[in-house]
């Protein structure tokens, strides 16, 4: 039924460029599954345990000790230490050591000087939870709750994502800055879960298709549609 749709919206929608798969078409027209990001953020808060998209502070610690052997993790590290630090400071307001009449937001090395969220990484992220590598615990894909500028800029947003190896362990499977929807589909041809990054623009849409290979999600293909039909991203950034 699957495959058939997506002849069909192929045929709508014009012809594909040689580059791109009948595959990787199908796969980028596949619907997401419901996301909790962003609905949730509301103001600035405690996040309780019991809230569905909840990051337990021993899964934010991990996430930051991990991505400092990332490349650029260094980078995203202290983007997280400075944004929990920043959550944290605002939040006193003035009494915040941190606090000032002139500034917009703290300065970075006063909230590092006073070991602002340093314990709490978890308040300032967000996760939808879903069984990426079906070993029946949920996995983490964790974004930025209140989209600090030092970690998501642009109408994008930092994603991580969180594979289980255990119950309570787990392991970095993915790090972006700037992802414009990652989300995740139920392939009933496959039987698995896909991770997809999607963003939809004035007169077209791209579909990044991620694969999990050993533990790490890696760039499967990225399918480009606009009226005239389908093309690889790279055809359409060469004009093909």
């Amino acid at each position: 039924m699957l495959v058939l749709a997506s002849a069909g919206m192929l045929a709508a929608c014009g012809q594909k460029a040689s580059g791109v798969s009948d595959e990787h078409i199908r796969l980028s027209n596949l619907e997401p599954l419901p996301s909790l990001e962003n609905s949730l953020i509301g103001n600035p808060r405690t996040v309780k345990p019991s809230e569905p998209d909840y990051v337990p502070e021993p899964v934010a610690q991990s996430l930051k000790a991990q991505l400092a052997k990332w490349e650029k993790g260094a980078e995203f590290v202290q983007a997280l230490g400075y944004c929990s630090g920043k959550l944290v400071a605002e939040r006193l307001g003035e009494k915040s050591a941190c606090y000032s009449d002139f500034a917009i937001e703290p300065d970075e090395a006063c909230v590092a000087k006073h070991g602002y969220g340093k314990q709490s990484i978890g308040q300032m992220l967000a996760a939808n939870r879903h069984d990426l590598n079906g070993d029946g615990v949920k996995d983490y894909i964790i974004s930025d709750r209140y989209y600090c500028h030092s970690l998501s800029a642009n109408q994008a947003n930092v994603h991580f994502v969180m594979l289980s190896k255990s119950k309570k362990e787990f392991g970095l499977a993915y790090a972006d800055w700037a992802s414009h929807n990652l989300s995740v589909a139920d392939d009933k041809v496959s039987g698995k879960l896909v991770l997809l990054e999607q963003a939809v623009k004035s007169g077209y849409q791209f579909t990044k298709i991620h694969q999990l290979e050993n533990s790490k999600y890696v760039l499967q293909a990225c399918v480009y549609r606009d009226e005239k039909g389908y093309k690889t991203c790279d055809e359409a950034k060469a004009g093909g």
